[in-house]
């Protein structure tokens, strides 16, 4: 019997299929579950790759600068069983991830009983990474926006308190959560102040206002984008006081 010949034209042509196979594969999964380079990085380091799995988790959270929400939690809701079986339910990436699904999902109504859901998570990090933690404090900031919410203020402005308080220790007083909740805590009063018609009271949220945006403005810089807003709010509270007074 003779030898097998295949043309090496051939060859090539099957080469190229081959390929191109993959290169479409690699694009569609682009589409939706991870950019481009990501799913490169994946099929060369395989899928389970610690740093692959972190980067499919901030691909999600980029998602979110880039003002597609759905899109990050389709991919949120497709990396967390995959960290989850290949990090475990404890490994920080884990916990981190999680709480980012849960207050995506907590704010698009697609998380049941979101109060009960965060209160087990914020267990969970407290248990592993300890009550100090900028995740754990995180997930107890979106506990303290979801009460507000949810017209639950006094325990929403109690629960404000507790993580200034908890942060201004853990982290220090300049740190970017601990301002974002003490200007949080003061918008909270600043409303129900004006809800209240109570003059005094929206006069002191104004003062405290100006005090956070003092802060910010020494910490973060006068042209970061948290100082820039929350100083925008402030004008706008001023002019309205004054406009009130006049």
């Amino acid at each position: 019997m003779g030898a097998l010949f295949v043309p090496v034209g051939v060859l090539l042509w099957v080469h190229l299929v081959v390929t191109l196979g993959a290169v479409i594969t690699l694009v569609r999964l682009a589409n939706r579950e991870l950019p481009f380079p990501l799913a490169v990085a994946q099929w060369r380091l395989g899928g389970d790759d610690p740093d692959v799995l972190r980067a499919r988790a901030l691909s999600a959270a980029a998602c979110l600068q880039q003002g597609q929400p759905g899109l990050a939690v389709y991919r949120l809701n497709a990396v967390l069983p995959d960290m989850t079986r290949a990090l475990g339910p404890d490994a920080p990436d884990t916990l981190s991830t999680r709480l980012l699904s849960f207050q995506l999902r907590g704010e698009t109504g697609d998380l049941p009983d979101r109060l009960t859901a965060l209160d087990g998570l914020t267990a969970d990090l407290t248990r592993v990474l300890g009550p100090g933690h900028p995740d754990t404090l995180a997930a107890l900031y979106c506990r303290a926006e979801w009460l507000g919410q949810d017209g639950r203020t006094d325990e929403a402005e109690a629960a404000y308190a507790e993580v200034v308080a908890m942060a201004g220790e853990q982290l220090g007083a300049d740190h970017n959560l601990t301002l974002i909740t003490r200007s949080s805590l003061t918008i909270l009063r600043h409303d129900r102040a004006g809800r209240a018609g109570d003059g005094a009271a929206t006069d002191a949220a104004v003062e405290d206002m100006a005090d956070v945006v003092a802060a910010m403005e020494r910490a973060l810089g006068a042209d970061n984008p948290t100082t820039l807003s929350t100083r925008g709010l402030l004008t706008r509270w001023r002019n309205t006081r004054t406009r009130e007074k006049d």
